[in-house]
Order: structure tokens, then sequence, then C-alpha cells
């Protein structure tokens, strides 16, 4: 746990995740330092209603404020699972910079104490989540990744594609349920948002929710990584079954509104 205020500084510089480094291999250095300059001095046009800045790996945030705006909903609460960190490629930090409020939920020990600092006026959780309660082994490819998981497979099939990185340590973590998150520290009451990207649990953690009890009205799975097509089939049929429509998706994550809200956001009745 970091100890003092240099610490956490020096914590966020070095939170240059390996999404990062896999991107910076992958660029062709298209942007030169005249454009980078042009887009780090933009500061916004009035007419922009959600502001000049995205925090999401997509876009994905300004989605959420679009879809939330169609609702008439102004803050949507939140529970963002797989959270990772407060600001960077954050689907629910743009949310909370315009005055929102929820509940972030990551595994990672070498994380949690920047949303402490970043985002206190959430609730923010150390522990993962899962369809049961108990422990899971956490597979490690760095301190700080976001490809950090506790599904063996899927750490083993980065570490396949990028041959640079490897399993660097395997850890035992508390796991919770959804339900139990709910109950606990919501009051018993669904936000109104959930993101969850927690490479490889999404369909246990979808299907394991009590949804005859509680829902949230919009909800952004991360769905990608071997089997892709299949993964995605499963988690749209079940989570139609549930009652929820899929209105939206990019390259990493599908967008699934309830079926009450389907009018106001896609205009189709049924």
């Amino acid at each position: 746990m970091l100890k003092s205020s240099k610490q956490m500084s020096e914590a966020i510089e070095r939170l240059i995740h390996i999404e990062f480094k896999v991107d910076r291999l992958l660029e062709s250095g298209r942007e030169d330092s005249g454009s980078r300059a042009a887009a780090e001095a933009y500061a916004g046009h009035p007419d922009q209603v959600y502001g000049p800045s995205t925090y999401a790996q997509h876009g994905d945030d300004l989605i959420i404020l679009n879809i939330f705006d169609a609702m008439e909903i102004e803050r949507p609460s939140y529970i963002d699972i797989g959270a990772h960190h407060p600001v960077n490629i954050s689907n629910t930090a743009l949310l909370y910079k315009r005055g929102s409020r929820g509940v972030n939920v990551e595994a990672n020990p070498n994380l949690i104490e920047a949303f402490h600092q970043l985002r206190p006026d959430d609730v923010n959780l150390n522990c993962g989540v899962s369809d049961q309660p108990g422990s899971m082994t956490f597979y490690m490819i760095d301190k700080w990744s976001g490809r950090n998981t506790f599904v063996k497979a899927s750490a083993e099939q980065f570490v396949r594609e990028n041959p640079a990185f490897r399993i660097e340590l395997e850890i035992p973590i508390e796991v919770v349920t959804v339900d139990q998150i709910i109950e606990k520290h919501c009051g018993g009451v669904f936000p109104d948002f959930m993101s969850i990207d927690v490479e490889g649990l999404e369909y246990r953690i979808l299907k394991s929710i009590t949804y005859d009890r509680w829902a949230p009205k919009l909800i952004c799975a991360e769905i990608c990584g071997e089997g892709r097509a299949e993964k995605e089939r499963e988690i749209s049929e079940f989570l139609q079954r549930k009652g929820y429509e899929p209105v939206f998706r990019n390259r990493g994550n599908w967008f699934f509104v309830s079926s009450q809200y389907r009018f106001a956001v896609t205009g189709r009745v049924s």
C-alpha cells in the first residue's frame, strides 16, 4: 500500500499500462508534433454538450452520456466492475467529473489507492467479482496492467500474442457477487449504469445477477478475445431474455439498454 503523496504521485506516473505499450508498438507514428500540439491546445466549444474530453478507450463515456440524456437522467449512478484506474481508460471518470457517483470494484491491490485519491466520493472496493463468493487466483502480467485477470486462459492468450510479456505473479483475491455489492454498498438499489470489464468473466457475472429483484438501466460489457463471436452471441441472447436490447457496439464493448427505455433510446416500440 502506498504511504505518502510522493509515492502516490510516482505510482500514478508509472501507470502506463500494457494497453498503452502494445498500442505504441502498433502505432506507425502518423501524428506529427504539430498535430499533437494543436490537439492539446484545444479547449472545447460551447456547443459540445459533454465537453471536449473522453477518458474511455473508445469514447464509451460519450456514448453512455448520450444514452442517459435520451432517458432524461442527468447524473446516472454507476457500478464499474473491473474499474482498473480512476481516470485512464475509464468508462466512468467523465460521469464522476460531471457529478455522478457510484461504486468502483478493482481486484488489483496495487491500483485501489489511486481510486481513494482521485475518486474519494465513490465507494471503492478492492476485491474481485464472480458468480460465487470466496477466493480466486488472480493472474498478474504486471503490477498495473488492465490485462490482469482471474481467467488463466485469458492471461495465457495475451502472453502468447504478446511474447514480450509473461504472467509475473499468481495471488489469491477475495471475490464477491454483484448481488452482495448491491445489498451492502448500494442500499439495495441497483445503480443506473453497470460497466463490466473483467477479461473473460463477463458472462458468468451477468448470469449471477438477480434481475427480477434489481437491475441497471444500461449495461456496457466488454466482449473480446478468443471466441469473441460466440461470447457476443451468448451474452446478447442472455441479456435479451432478461429484458435488454443491444443498442450499440464498438471495438471492445456492447451496450444493452433495459426494454423499458427502448423507445427513448432507439425510437422503436418493440
